[in-house]
């Protein structure tokens, strides 16, 4: 493989891997929150992922209304990606089911999963642009502080082994962004 191949290659990792981070990131935000435990020391968030940004980027009515509408798009707009994630990871475990199966199949199936990932997060991406371009100046700062929290906190939920403790509020008195207890920074089955 030449040079300028494998940097076209390794330019297209990057930007893969990039897009499954963000995608991480928006199931954390955009699956419906359920009531969290409470804890010695804290009491973590409840609610929406909207309720969480009106109340820490202290939206007024008229963005709160456009990020009611923004969310409602996202999540229609996804919805179906949803389902079709869960279908091809059915037929990606069914593989174990089937002796000696090629690493080209199980490549394939994969691969199916990865490309709808990949869709819903330019979809995700797209959103939080939109909802980024909803606040002022001081609320893009916030925003923005908020958004690093969620990746660091995934950093230490891999780190821990898992969602199962939540990290305390930092030093600031700063809260958490809310999160879905039940499947961590996925998105709950759709019903």
């Amino acid at each position: 493989m030449n040079y300028v191949a494998k940097n076209k290659m390794l330019t297209w990792l990057v930007v893969l891997l990039l897009a499954v981070n963000t995608a991480s990131i928006a199931m954390f935000w955009l699956g419906k929150a359920k009531q969290t435990e409470h804890t010695e020391e804290t009491e973590q968030p409840k609610g929406k992922p909207e309720d969480f940004l009106v109340k820490e980027l202290k939206l007024d009515a008229v963005q709160q209304a456009k990020l009611k509408i923004l969310a409602k798009e996202h999540r229609e707009a996804i919805k179906e990606f949803h389902e079709a994630i869960k279908d091809a990871k059915q037929n990606f475990f069914n593989l174990l089911k089937q002796q000696n199966t090629p690493d080209s199949i199980k490549q394939t199936a994969a691969t199916v999963i990865s490309r709808i990932t990949e869709k819903i997060d330019l979809l995700t991406l797209a959103h939080f642009n939109k909802v980024r371009a909803l606040c002022n100046a001081e609320q893009q700062k916030k925003f923005d502080e908020i958004i690093q929290q969620i990746i660091d906190r995934m950093g230490e939920q891999r780190r821990s082994g898992g969602p199962d403790q939540p990290p305390p509020d930092d030093q600031n008195g700063d809260s958490h962004p809310p999160r879905d207890e039940q499947h961590g920074d996925r998105p709950p089955p759709e019903k």
